[in-house]
Parts: structure tokens; sequence; C-alpha cells
């Protein structure tokens, strides 16, 4: 089994045992929190990445820190991951939760680099136009990137727009060529 399928396996999981439960809004948020948390703490991120660390202390630390504050749910399922030497993934895991449940309501995840910072009204034009191209409702994820000359480069799923400017160029370029 892949490591894809490992992190979309144990997120199945954990959704399912939110749903059995009635408990899939509280370890939702549980899990934005964390991902979050993870993201900003570079020492956590590290402590859960490295082989070399023992499951079972990562599995205590992680109820140190957790226990309380999250629902016991949630605390449970990152203990078990530690537990089977699968912390190195909780933070993919966490984000495949996210991507089942968004899936799940009918929502999206298209991510967005461009040239320079969207404004407001940009974002809410492109959200649009998305989701009347794919009938679903769409989440942004706008990034800058300082790679591109100019335009933005969207993606959802396997499908890409690009109408970047260094694209055009490529392109242009090819055809002058040939």
């Amino acid at each position: 089994m892949n490591a894809p399928e490992v992190v979309r396996r144990y997120a199945a999981t954990l959704l399912e045992a939110a749903d059995e439960t009635g408990a899939t809004a509280a370890v939702q948020r549980d899990v934005e929190r964390l991902l979050e948390t993870v993201r900003q703490s570079g020492e956590l991120a590290e402590f859960l990445a490295n082989p070399l660390t023992d499951s079972q202390a990562q599995a205590n630390v992680l109820r140190e820190l957790f226990s309380g504050k999250v629902e016991v749910l949630t605390l449970n399922f990152l203990r078990l991951m530690a537990v089977r030497g699968r912390a190195s993934i909780i933070g993919s895991a966490l984000e495949s939760f996210l991507d089942q449940v968004a899936e799940r309501e009918g929502i999206i995840s298209a991510e967005v680099r461009s040239a320079v910072a969207l404004s407001e009204e940009q974002c809410q034009r492109l959200r649009e136009r998305l989701e009347h191209r794919s009938g679903r409702t769409v989440r942004l994820d706008v990034q800058v990137d300082a790679s591109l000359r100019g335009g933005a480069i969207v993606r959802i799923g396997d499908t890409v727009f690009d109408g970047s400017v260094n694209t055009y160029l490529e392109r242009l370029q090819a055809r002058l060529a040939g």
C-alpha cells in the first residue's frame, strides 16, 4: 500500500468514526486547529517526522500536548497513528480528512498561483468562474509565485488551467521556431 493510500485510509477511518459518534463538526474543528499548529510549530513537525523517535514517546507527547484541548476521538486518532509508526504522515492524514469532508459537502479546492497578490474582487470573480465551470462550490488557496512573469496558474485536482505569461511566451516561441 503506497503512502497516499495509507493517508487516505487513515483519514477515511477518522471521518467514519466521527460520523458514527456524531462528532464530525467537532473533529473537523480539531483537525483545522491541529493542522495550523503543526504548520506553525517547526519543532512539532520535526519531532513527528523523525523516524528515530520512539513511537510510544511520540504518542505520549501528543497526549500531553492535546489532552483536554481536542475531542477524545481526535486525540485517540493521533495517538493511534503515532503508536503504529505513522506520526510522520499525521499532517497529510489531517489534510486528507478535510479534503474528504469538503468533497462530501460538494466543495472542491483550487490552488491558485499568481504573479501578484489578487484583490478580493479578483478572487471572487475567479471563484465564480470556477464554480460555473465545475458546478461545485470552490475554495481558493491563493499564493503569490514570484517565478511567474504574469498571469496565474489554477489547479483543481488533476486539472490545470495555465494562464501564465511564462507559458504564453513558451508557446509563442515554439510557434515562431516551428
